[in-house]
């Protein structure tokens, strides 16, 4: 074995192997080669594979490079290029720092529940069979049928809204027929009684008048009764014709028309405008055979649900639709901290988990009564007006309700606590490059006052600047490569590597 195969491995044969070297080695013992200091120049040479000639792979061709497989990336550049991809894979998630009060916060566990109003129980209007038209859980709108009803007391509704129609119509005429009996009445009573009268003066000046002047006294005296009667009558019909104002609006038969078209609208959920309209040669109401009850609001409809064929009683429950978006906070404040709170005190509703930093302005209102044996006292916290209530919200999640009590410091600029992360002995945390959204720079913290949730930055980000919240742990990870910050980007399925794209 010659000494150029000595000193260089096959793998990585010596760049240099021209004939003085060659007769050096060959003429020295091998048992002294390792202790000749020349030999490091020759150690140099190995390491590479020889090069070959130009004639292709059988006459000593060099061999296709391998591919390089960060081809194409400008390697050295600062920060960490995140695509969209990349954010999506690794779950990155950003937060703006912002302008708070983190000092003087008040935070209590809450949970959220359905307002009053926000949820409307559907009971069936009348005794009959209930026929459901929707599902459990289903979203519905304001004005979407929800089932229907076949009832014989909508019948008898129908029949004495035909009564009432009929009543309205000729009240007005009736009260014309009535004031002109009464008018007739009482011309012949007047007639009447000046007849008894003149007969009564000739019997005393001529006399044989006695038997005339008792037949106009006794028709005067009917007439006087006739006459009463009449005016009550027509008192009776006026008011059922006109109101006190005189209005036919006013009319008893009006009044009663009316009061039956609300009933119908109750049960059909129909305004009485709707139920008046002419449908066919008919009022809407005539054509109904089956009331259909629709959705007052838009909501979803509970899991308890009426089976369909189902006989219920008038005012039985058939489903309740509930508003998710109609929620309060209701969170427990120690008795200890009721000197600090009072009502209408500005606050923040806040995701029970500490990477969520979204948020709600409420408003804080304190219960009435207290817990005297977990010495608590309950906050209702309700969002201010106009405030988008998430998706994901839902009576019985869980949340934190921040308080600002009085006299609290002024506000300083903050990012989510859930943004930074040891790295050795240094906090650092992810800032999203202005220039460039898909780029995020490493910084190293320098941090107040914190609450818990949120930490006050004293250099670093400015207002609006986005740190990364979610995923920042394999962000901390690619840094740690080399002992130090790189820049460098992840590929799509996730790995990193130095250098940009």
């Amino acid at each position: 074995m010659n000494a150029r195969h000595l000193l260089c491995p096959r793998r990585a044969p010596c760049r240099s192997s021209t004939p003085t070297t060659l007769i050096l080695l060959t003429s020295i013992p091998m048992s002294r080669i390792l202790f000749i200091p020349t030999l490091a120049l020759l150690i140099a040479g190995c390491g590479a594979e020889p090069q070959a000639d130009k004639n292709g792979p059988g006459q000593g061709a060099p061999a296709a490079a391998a591919p390089d497989e960060h081809a194409g990336h400008n390697h050295g550049s600062e920060g960490i290029a995140l695509t969209a991809t990349v954010r999506e894979n690794l779950g990155i998630t950003f937060a703006k720092a912002e302008y708070r009060v983190v000092q003087g916060l008040l935070r209590m566990p809450g949970r959220f529940e359905s307002e009053p109003s926000a949820r409307r129980a559907y009971q069936a209007p009348l005794t009959g069979r209930v026929d459901v038209l929707v599902k459990p859980y289903q979203r519905v709108a304001a004005g979407d049928p929800l089932y229907r009803v076949a009832s014989a007391e909508w019948n008898t509704l129908q029949r004495d809204l035909a009564e009432a129609t009929v009543a309205a119509g000729l009240a007005g005429e009736r009260y014309t027929a009535a004031q002109a009996h009464s008018q007739a009445v009482e011309q012949a009573a007047t007639l009447w009684r000046e007849r008894a009268t003149n007969l009564e003066r000739l019997a005393k000046e001529v006399g044989g008048k006695a038997a005339e002047l008792a037949e106009a006294s006794g028709r005067a005296a009917d007439l006087l009764v006739q006459q009463t009667a009449a005016r009550t009558r027509l008192a009776e019909v006026k008011s059922e014709a006109q109101g006190a104002d005189g209005s036919p609006e006013g009319g008893l038969a009006a009044i009663r028309l009316r009061n039956l078209l609300t009933q119908a609208s109750r049960v059909t959920g129909l305004d009485v405008a709707t139920l008046s309209t002419d449908s066919g040669g008919r009022p809407r109401w005539q054509v109904i055979e089956e009331p259909v009850v629709l959705t007052v609001s838009a909501g979803v409809v509970e899991g308890e649900v009426a089976t369909s064929g189902t006989w219920l009683e008038a005012r039985g429950t058939v489903l309740t639709v509930t508003d998710p978006a109609g929620v309060r906070l209701r969170a427990s404040a120690l008795q200890g901290d009721l000197p600090q709170l009072r009502d209408g005190l500005a606050a923040r509703i806040v995701g029970a988990d500490p990477q969520d930093t979204s948020r709600m302005d409420a408003t804080v209102v304190l219960a009435p009564i207290a817990d005297a044996l977990d010495r608590s006292v309950d906050l209702i916290a309700r969002p201010v007006a106009g405030t988008t209530i998430p998706a994901g919200i839902r009576p019985g999640v869980a949340a934190v309700l921040e308080v600002v009590i009085s006299g609290s410091a002024e506000e300083e600029l903050a990012i989510p606590v859930a943004a930074t992360i040891r790295d050795g002995l240094k906090t650092i945390f992810f800032k999203r490059s202005r220039a460039n959204p898909d780029v995020v720079e490493k910084v190293e913290a320098d941090l107040g006052a914190s609450d818990g949730r949120w930490v006050v930055v004293n250099s670093g980000v400015k207002e609006g600047d986005e740190v990364v919240v979610g995923g920042i742990y394999p962000l901390k990870l690619s840094q740690q490569e080399g002992g130090g910050a790189q820049a460098g980007h992840f590929e799509a399925d996730g790995t990193f590597h130095t250098g940009k794209h």
